[in-house]
């Protein structure tokens, strides 16, 4: 059991290791990121290379908490109620872009019956679901 997990321990604590970009000396890296600990320049020591103590955490009023994607962080836009009206109307191409713009969704995504769908949230984006006879049930955000 010791022969074999040494080996992939190394190998996993070397993965880990920065990679230096091409044409690069070793030693030019860790010069050029010096800074990047503390938030300065390149060549300026850290508050811990200098025995001080790292900045406390800034205080103040919490945002609300936005919603983080794969791309980035997405502000909520979509408002639901304002498209509560559609519901009970029969599913169209106009009639989804009618329910994306009155909700102020970026994106509308159309939820068949019975449909599996990924549920990751998304606050610009508006769901409209549908029942079998493509009449719409329920119009929600995410």
């Amino acid at each position: 059991m010791y022969r074999l997990s040494m080996p992939l321990l190394l190998l996993t604590l070397g993965a880990c290791a920065p990679v230096a970009p091409a044409g690069s000396s070793p030693g030019a890296e860790s010069d050029a990121n010096a800074g990047s600990v503390s938030g300065g320049s390149p060549g300026e020591a850290s508050p811990l290379d200098r025995g001080g103590k790292p900045a406390p955490p800034k205080s103040g009023p919490m945002p609300a908490e936005p919603v983080i994607t794969g791309r980035g962080i997405v502000e909520e836009s979509c408002n639901a109620e304002a498209a509560q009206s559609f519901v009970g109307r029969m599913s169209s191409d106009a009639l989804v872009a009618e329910v994306r713009a009155a909700s102020g969704a970026r994106i509308a995504r159309v939820i068949g019956h019975d449909m599996m769908v990924t549920m990751e949230y998304s606050g610009d984006r508006v769901n409209v679901h549908l029942d079998e006879a493509g009449r719409v049930t329920m119009i929600t955000c995410g």
